[in-house]
């Protein structure tokens, strides 16, 4: 009897193979480990068998098959992993029973394949027509080859209401099909007779694709000759059931060997700016998709390195996305650095102009403390009293979240001999600002990402609440606390029962009873989990909690304001980009590394 696909493809393939190729495996005996792509910790519990061709983290307990792997690594269902798995073992579909192919014939997989369609739509569009020659034009300008805009599909999309739509119809998919890939846009105005029409109109198309060059969606740039005033330079996919923009950077596919080889991600923000790297063999670049640069996307980056280096356009924008990065990259654990280009240029005009000068560029790429000094400076006259009070202001905050009192003190004693004031002085001006160190956490906690939403992966929310059922007297004090904090809702209902009722029985009465059952279970939990802190004293170990969950409320805000501020530069909304920028540096300062 023949082999069924899935075994087919088991046996030509390692897992050890493929997951090598996601993540760095290093041997451990018969098996190997690594740290888990699937959730951030210290030591690594993430193992991989040869031998039984399964992988288990022993952290998140998630693990089966090389077809699980690729689930969870991608997002996607048990048909799309099998199409993916049988195109890089080169084995033949086509074989299955009618019946399995029809239940493998995922809504994911139709999205794309129409996505797919509506690639080589737009490309065809920039090959033919008047505007067509006309926007090749303009990208031989910008410095793009023939060949470089063949082999990243770059493409046109016509200026027709329902050119594209009209053209996938005929490919056999409905309206109702292709409006869930965000290609067309349903009618508000009546401007369409059949309610839809193209969201992509006289734009020059750049598809976007998922980490195995599968595209997902586009992003489209306005005609240079006809720019469109009310709909923005650039406008994006929205998110679908395969595109997540959080989750997207762009060019990954491309350049994820590159990155692991060098051992250095570099991020620019545009497509051409990325392009434009990888024609000068510049092929570890990629960039954030339609997007602020997001938790997720460092989390991706910290897959195959932990080196990243931005270069972002130095004007007003440009700086604050930098520092937003900054601040959420240090919060990922990456180890960060700057490229500054001559005269404000982006990466695509340097690399046109002189590629030699980009690669010097990287190479002398700053450090992000540096990167603070140097931009507080530039903005300042550091010879004026008035000038040196601003740049002490915008630069003490950053050496004080600075953990290494060595390195603190160099930058210290570097910003003294730049304002010409004694260290002394500075000192005492940074003991006046607001916030303290966090002390460090415990190794059951460390790195553990706090704000998700499931009992595997809350355990500062879960201990939390777990040490204030068991120390009610000591809870009392912190009642006052914010429910904010809790991002799982059983938690959040849990703690408001506790903050109404002295008495843990009074406030088991007051919850369903999966959740009253739930207090007996998070109470032992936490009973074990305090045999693993030295020298275990219960109020530090609350007001230090409490002090984590703050800090990941406020991290929360922050993202919050990432994506507000991005839009507001979209829109080109000036007023709102300058409150929401000065919210986000207000909130940034209370955030401690």
């Amino acid at each position: 009897m023949a082999n069924s696909p899935v075994d087919e493809i088991k046996n030509k393939l390692d897992i050890v193979d493929l997951i090598g190729g996601y993540i760095k495996l290093q041997k451990a005996g018969r098996n190997y480990k690594a740290s888990c792509p699937f959730h951030s910790e210290k030591t690594p519990s993430f193992m991989v068998s040869p031998e039984k061709q399964l992988w288990r983290c022993f952290g998140c307990n998630r693990g089966g098959s090389i077809f699980d792997f690729i689930m969870e690594m991608e997002g996607v269902e048990f048909g799309d992993a099998l199409k993916t798995l049988a195109q890089r073992t080169g084995v033949e579909l086509k074989k299955i029973d009618p019946k399995l192919a029809a239940k493998w014939q995922t809504e994911r997989t139709q999205l794309y394949e129409i996505c797919d369609l509506a690639n080589r739509f737009f490309v065809k569009q920039l090959e033919a027509g008047k505007t067509g020659k006309d926007i090749q034009k303009y990208l031989a300008n910008r410095g793009l080859k023939s060949k470089i805009i063949k082999d990243w599909h770059i493409g046109y999309a016509p200026n027709h209401w329902q050119g594209l739509l009209d053209f996938l119809n005929n490919q056999g998919y409905s309206d109702n099909q292709i409006l869930k890939t965000g290609l067309i846009v349903k009618s508000e105005t009546g401007k369409s007779k059949r309610g839809y029409y193209d969201r992509f109109r006289d734009r020059i198309i750049f598809p976007v694709r998922n980490i195995n060059g599968v595209i997902v969606g586009f992003s489209g740039r306005e005609n240079p000759d006809n720019p469109n005033t009310k709909m923005g330079k650039y406008i994006n996919t929205p998110n679908t059931l395969i595109y997540d923009k959080s989750q997207i950077l762009y060019g990954l596919d491309k350049a994820k060997l590159d990155i692991r080889k060098k051992n250095l991600c570099i991020l620019v923000e545009g497509q051409t700016d990325v392009i434009m790297s990888h024609q000068a063999e510049f092929n570890n670049v990629v960039a954030s998709s339609g997007t602020a640069l997001t938790e997720q996307q460092l989390k991706i980056i910290k897959r195959y390195t932990q080196n990243l280096a931005m270069a972002f356009d130095m004007d007003s924008a440009g700086e604050i996305a930098t520092k937003r990065g900054i601040d959420l990259a240090i919060q990922s654990g990456l180890n960060i650095k700057v490229i500054n280009l001559p005269d404000n240029q982006d990466p695509a005009d340097c690399l046109q102009n002189n590629a030699l000068v980009w690669s010097q560029a990287v190479d002398k790429a700053k450090g992000f403390i540096e990167f603070y000094l140097e931009s507080a400076l530039a903005k300042n006259d550091s010879s004026a009293a008035e000038g040196k009070k601003r740049i002490s202001q915008e630069f003490l905050p950053v050496i004080r979240k600075i953990p290494n009192k060595v390195e603190q003190a160099h930058w210290l004693q570097e910003l003294a001999q730049r304002l010409k004031v004694s260290e002394n002085v500075l000192m005492e001006e940074m003991k006046k600002l607001k916030g303290s160190f966090v002390s460090k956490t415990p190794d059951y906690l460390e790195n553990k990402d706090y704000d998700r939403i499931s009992e595997t992966k809350t355990p500062l929310e879960e201990y939390t609440i777990g040490l204030v059922l068991s120390y009610p007297k000591i809870f009392r004090k912190h009642k006052k606390k914010s429910c904010d904090f809790f991002t799982n809702s059983d938690l959040e209902k849990i703690y408001k029962a506790l903050e109404e009722n002295r008495d843990i029985k009074d406030a088991k009465k007051a919850l369903s009873p999966q959740l009253a059952k739930q207090i007996d279970h998070l109470i032992f939990k936490t009973e074990t989990q305090k045999s693993l802190v030295d020298d275990f004293k219960p109020k530090k170990e609350i007001e230090f909690c409490f002090a984590q969950l703050e800090k990941c409320c406020l991290q929360r805000k922050l993202n919050k304001l990432n994506t507000d501020i991005k839009e507001a530069e979209d829109k080109k909304d000036k007023v709102s980009l300058k409150k929401l920028s000065q919210d986000f540096n207000k909130l940034s300062k209370q955030v401690t590394f």
